[in-house]
């Protein structure tokens, strides 16, 4: 049997032919439809740096999407490529399991540092999902078995491991899969619907409660939702009155994406244990965190005989550990969360001055810092409103179509790079790094005040020419 191995050097070579004939074959035909869809399975990369993306065909993009929140520190930062250079120089060891590592141990020190109150204890792990998966799982240890609830928002995004889609009520996919016992959910922001909930999980005239934890986002990033001012507050008093552990998803909004450190800063309270990553890997490493409070920690895992009931293979790797220390000290040394705030407020400012020259397509526009989305109006109301009353899928796809068409738009005709998620496809990101110029969001401002202007017909034209356009 002989074995066809493609080579290392022979990669960057490949056709898009060959590479859509591997994706069809060895990826996913699915995905590679999707991308069909948007367009971008027509273009190759060959270059990052910055605020942009260099294409094969000689482009250049610039990125407004931060990597959906990795690249917090834009393409290959300089500072992130010497230390990880410098470390594989001098082959520094990556896997500290017997030893105590002096990279884990300065890492956990400066996460501990930069979190408020007692948030004294990370635990180092690989993925947004995995750092919520062991939060949800310290919290249970800490609460013990008999108190096993579990309380999320309806329209959440925690991740696509088994437990944190039990608490993802935002993904369709939970509907495949049997989900984790005990799993309620409330609306997002809806503190009443919260605190109702809670009053009946109590045995009579006693605080005395089943339920474990509550877990949020401290912003809905999926669709750009932020909590009306107050709610977290209200929210964090609630948990702590009926002994309940607060757990916030940091994973996306963390690491200065909304103008402050952490977004939970901007209630000012201290959660009892959050979720970190994307930002945190300086776009290079794969790492994320969970953050506990020092009581809950030591009780959940700091006995000996409890100190290795949560562990991972990838804890702590050398490499991925420096990378993130340097990652978070450039974030102090290079102003990146001031700047987050301050570009964020021209952003935003300038958003809602399109929306105020074109009511009758932008529904909507709101953000926090750098992470700000713009929400349009129906495409065909008219038609669309009884599709979607008989449950025909197409009534949810053409109510969608502007936000895809209008990123299309600003990629190919604008070399502006934009996302939607697929699940609230009317709402555009415009999600940049956090090392934007005020020059550049005057380029993206300017690109989409020139869409606008021709009309959503110039864009369905535009956007059905290149999706039928070959290869």
């Amino acid at each position: 049997m002989s074995i066809n191995l493609i080579k290392l050097k022979d990669v960057e070579g490949l056709s898009n032919k060959e590479i859509r004939s591997f994706y069809m074959n060895h990826v996913n035909p699915g995905m590679l439809k999707y991308m069909d869809l948007t367009g971008f399975s027509k273009v190759t990369p060959v270059k990052a740096e910055g605020m942009y993306i260099y294409t094969k065909d000689g482009r250049n993009v610039l990125d407004m999407t931060c990597g959906v929140g990795v690249l917090g520190h834009g393409h290959n930062h300089p500072r992130i490529i010497e230390v990880r250079k410098r470390f594989e120089d001098e082959k520094r060891p990556m896997v500290w399991k017997a030893f105590i590592s002096p990279y884990l141990a300065a890492l956990s020190k400066n996460l501990a540092e930069i979190s408020p109150g007692d948030l004294n204890y990370p635990f180092i792990c690989n993925s947004g999902a995995e750092a919520v998966e062991g939060a949800l799982k310290m919290a249970e240890k800490f609460q013990g078995k008999n108190k096993d609830k579990i309380i999320a928002a309806n329209n959440a995004f925690h991740g696509k491991t088994h437990a944190t889609l039990s608490v993802s009520g935002s993904e369709d996919t939970r509907d495949y899969f049997k989900l984790l016992d005990g799993i309620f959910s409330v609306p997002y922001s809806d503190y009443d619907a919260l605190e109702k909930l809670i009053l009946s999980r109590c045995k009579s005239d006693s605080k005395e409660n089943d339920v474990c934890a509550v877990i949020l986002e401290s912003m809905h990033c999926n669709n750009v939702e932020i909590p009306p001012k107050g709610y977290l507050k209200k929210v964090r008093k609630l948990t702590e009155d009926y002994g309940i552990l607060l757990i916030l998803d940091e994973v996306y909004c963390g690491f200065g994406k909304t103008g402050k450190m952490f977004a939970f800063e901007h209630e000012e309270i201290v959660p009892d244990i959050f979720a970190v990553s994307k930002t945190m890997g300086g776009g290079k490493a794969s790492i994320a965190a969970y953050i506990a409070r020092e009581h809950i920690f030591r009780k959940a895992y700091g006995s000996t005989q409890d100190a290795m009931i949560h562990t991972t293979t990838y804890n702590g790797f050398g490499q991925e550990c420096i990378t993130a220390i340097e990652a978070i000290n450039i974030l102090y040394e290079e102003n990146l969360v001031e700047n987050s705030r301050v570009m964020g407020e021209y952003l935003l400012a300038e958003l809602k001055k399109l929306k105020e020259k074109y009511p009758k397509i932008i529904k909507d526009v709101r953000g926090n810092g750098l992470l700000c989305g713009i929400e349009f109006y129906p495409y065909m109301p008219k038609i669309t409103a009884p599709l979607k009353k008989m449950g025909n899928f197409i009534g949810d796809v053409v109510d969608k179509f502007v936000g895809g068409a209008v990123m299309n738009e600003l990629f190919f005709g604008y070399d502006i790079f934009t996302f939607i998620n697929p699940k609230y496809g009317s709402v555009l990101h415009i999600e940049p790094s956090l090392i934007i110029k005020k020059e550049e969001i005057e380029r993206a401002i300017k690109a989409l005040d020139s869409i606008f202007s021709k009309g959503l017909a110039r864009l369905t034209v535009n956007l059905v020419r290149r999706t039928l356009s070959p290869f």
